[in-house]
């Protein structure tokens, strides 16, 4: 199964959610931030990733250096196209821009790279910026004659295109004037000049559709369908997500499952450290044997949702 999530920056609980005998591959769509450091610390991580026997197909994020920068990677042929792989870790797979691959029966054309905003402040305090973070103007032209009036299935990006630039999501206080927009710039050509059934991005820790693209962050979804993993939880209920919301369990008299209002329920907790409030995330049904998730549940700033 081909599974797709967003941005980790170094946190991979997630993972842990899936199984790693069933043939699972896993795509990241940038900021997985493995090539971060440049140091013993990503070796470490990466031994720890190779070992879950769950390939990772990266897109290039903001947060991390190009792996074709990087000695240790050879470029191997996989999905039909060309990828970045280290030998000692043949399950941390790294997708070249501009390539098209077949993935699940689907070609699927990938542009990664975004503009970092909090790069003068990375330079200041002596983190790790990285100046190939966004494509080049070469790069761009190339992509662009390729697939221009083309048709591919799917198209995955770290950052979004100018037109769908999820405004809500910005930081509070930051000058975006500042903001060096030509990724987004040029995602909107390829938008309006390739034929696409489905768009994938990450990039700005928000999980939201619009026409036909898909931001997402920490969960994980089955790559081309609009289908959550995993379906069940540990007991082997079905998770609802987004069923309802807390003011429509809790505010009435008695708290009740939202779906059959049956008082058979466990309340699910959030892990007390991401959500600001009221810390329940969901109404576990003992009679419907379902978890109905809560949509407005909090969460603080980066933190991704728990169900």
């Amino acid at each position: 199964m081909i599974l797709i999530t967003g941005d980790t920056h170094r946190e991979f609980n997630r993972l842990s959610k899936i199984q790693n005998n069933d043939g699972n591959v896993v795509i990241i769509l940038g900021d997985a931030c493995i090539n971060y450091f440049l140091d013993d610390r990503d070796i470490e991580l990466k031994k720890y990733l190779n070992d879950m026997n769950i390939p990772l197909f990266c897109i290039q994020g903001n947060h991390e250096e190009r792996p074709e920068n990087i000695s240790s990677y050879e470029e191997k042929t996989m999905f039909g196209g060309k990828v970045f792989v280290e030998k000692e870790f043949p399950n941390l797979i790294f997708a070249k821009n501009g390539e098209l691959y077949t993935i699940d029966g689907k070609s699927v054309l990938v542009i990664g790279g975004a503009y970092s905003i909090d790069k003068e402040y990375r330079l200041l305090y002596g983190s790790q910026w990285f100046s190939e973070e966004q494509l080049s103007e070469e790069e761009k032209k190339e992509i662009f004659s390729k697939y221009k009036g083309k048709h591919v299935d799917i198209i995955l990006s770290h950052t979004c295109p100018l037109k769908y630039e999820p405004t809500e999501a910005f930081l509070e206080g930051f000058d975006q004037s500042k903001v060096d927009k030509s990724m987004e710039k040029f995602l909107d050509k390829i938008e309006e000049n390739v034929d696409y059934d489905k768009w994938y991005c990450g990039h700005y820790h928000i999980e939201k559709k619009i026409d036909k693209l898909e931001f997402m962050f920490g969960r994980i979804k089955v790559f081309g369908k609009d289908e959550f993993y995993p379906k069940y939880d540990e007991n082997g209920y079905e998770m609802i997500r987004d069923y309802c919301r807390q003011d429509d369990v809790f505010n009435n008299s008695e708290v009740c499952c939202p779906k059959c209002n049956g008082k058979n329920i466990v309340i699910q907790k959030g892990d007390g450290e991401t959500i600001y409030g009221f810390d329940t995330i969901a109404v576990i049904c003992e009679d419907c044997k379902k978890v109905y998730g809560f949509s407005d549940v909090n969460y603080k700033n980066g933190c991704p949702k728990e169900l």
